[in-house]
C-alpha cells in the first residue's frame, strides 16, 4: 500500500428505517456535489502522501451506492480515461458492501506488476486506497477471474422469487412442520466442520469421512484422524432427490449425494441450479450458503453447486 486518506461528512443521504425491508434516497443532486468535493480532497492527500501523480495511475476504482457522485468522480478526476475501470453496476448490480472488493479483485486479475490502483469509496464521506502491484501479484492471481464468474452467471430466477428472498413478497410456505432453528451448542463444538468444511482422514487406511468422526469406519482405529480441508474439492453427483415438500425459499429442494474426489460421500442441497442440473454424473463443487432461516435465526452451511461450462478439472490444483 502506498497511501490511504478519509474524509467524513454527515450527509442524509440514504438511510432505512428499523425493519424497513429497502432504504430511502435523498434528491440525488443534492449529495452529488458534496461526494465529488470529498472524494477530491481525499484521492488529492493521498496522492500527496505517496507522491504520486494523477496522470500515472493505471486503475481507477470508484465504489459506492451514489451511482451519480461515483460517474462524477470517475469524469472529474483527471485520471486518464483509458485507466477508468468499469463498476460491472450493468451485469452485476451494485453489491453494496462487498462492492469496493469485489471491483478491486476484478482489477487484480488483468494487473500488471508495478502497476498504481487507487481504490475510491463514497459513502458518508470518501475514501481512497493507493496501491501499487508488485511481481507477486500473478502468482496469486484467483482460479477463476472476476470477469468469467460474471460471465458464467448462474441459473435463471423468476422474479417472484426474487421478491420472496427480498422480504417482499409472501410466498405461502409447504404444509409441513416449520425448520428447527439451528442449535448454539454443536454448531460451537464443530466450527471446523461448518465453517470450513473440514473433513477427517483416517491416518491408518486412508479413509476420508464427512463429517469429521473420531473412529474409522473402516478399520475402526480411534482419534487417529487428520484433518482435512474440503472447501475446493470437487464431486460428482452420485444420485439425486426432487423434494416438492420441504422447506425451502426456492421450491424444488433439491438433494444431491457427492462422492469427492480423493474419496468420500456427503449428502447436501444443490443450489444455483435448476431440476436439468441435478443429474447423476454431474461435476459440482461447494460453496458456503444460507439453508434455513427458523426462530429469527439464519444458518448456514455447505451446498453442491454445478461446474459450470468452461470451468473444467484442470483449474482444481490452483485453489
Amino acid at each position: 500500500m502506498l497511501a490511504h486518506d478519509t474524509v467524513s461528512d454527515e450527509i442524509l443521504d440514504r438511510w432505512r428505517l428499523p425493519g424497513a425491508p429497502v432504504s430511502r434516497v435523498w434528491e440525488e443532486r443534492f449529495a452529488e456535489e458534496i461526494y465529488v468535493s470529498l472524494a477530491d480532497k481525499a484521492l488529492t492527500a493521498a496522492l500527496d502522501h505517496a507522491a504520486v501523480d494523477i496522470g500515472s495511475i493505471d486503475h481507477f476504482v470508484v465504489a459506492g451506492l451514489h451511482a451519480r457522485a461515483c460517474a462524477a468522480v470517475r469524469r472529474t478526476a483527471g485520471v486518464r480515461p483509458e485507466a477508468v475501470t468499469p463498476d460491472l453496476a450493468g451485469a452485476i448490480g451494485n453489491a453494496g458492501t462487498a462492492q469496493p472488493g469485489l471491483l478491486l479483485a476484478d482489477v487484480l486479475d488483468r494487473a500488471r506488476p508495478g502497476e498504481t490502483i487507487a481504490l475510491v469509496v463514497l459513502g458518508d464521506g470518501a475514501g481512497v486506497l493507493l496501491l501499487r502491484t508488485t511481481d507477486a501479484l500473478p502468482a496469486h492471481r484467483a482460479a477463476r477471474p472476476v470477469s468469467a464468474q460474471v460471465a458464467q452467471g448462474s441459473a435463471p430466477m423468476p422474479y417472484a422469487t426474487y421478491l420472496s428472498w427480498r422480504g417482499l413478497l409472501d410466498r405461502e410456505p409447504p404444509r409441513r412442520p416449520d425448520p428447527e432453528p439451528p442449535y448454539a451448542p454443536p454448531a460451537h463444538r464443530r466450527t471446523a466442520w461448518k465453517y470450513g468444511f473440514v473433513a477427517s482422514r483416517c491416518e491408518k487406511c486412508a479413509t476420508r469421512h464427512l463429517p469429521p468422526d473420531r473412529v474409522c469406519t473402516s478399520c475402526r482405529s480411534v482419534d487417529a484422524m487428520t484433518d482435512e480441508p474440503m472447501a475446493h474439492v470437487r464431486g460428482t453427483v452420485a444420485t439425486f432427490t426432487v423434494d416438492r415438500l420441504a422447506a425451502t425459499p426456492s421450491p424444488p429442494m433439491l438433494v444431491v449425494v457427492v462422492d469427492y474426489d480423493g474419496g468420500g460421500r456427503f449428502r447436501c442441497q444443490l443450489t444455483d441450479a435448476t431440476e436439468a442440473d441435478a443429474v447423476i454424473g454431474a461435476r459440482v463443487e461447494m460453496t458456503f450458503r444460507r439453508t434455513v432461516t427458523a426462530s429469527g435465526v439464519h444458518n448456514y452451511f455447505w451446498k453442491a453447486r454445478p461446474v459450470r461450462t468452461g470451468e473444467t478439472d484442470e483449474t482444481e490444483g490452483t485453489h
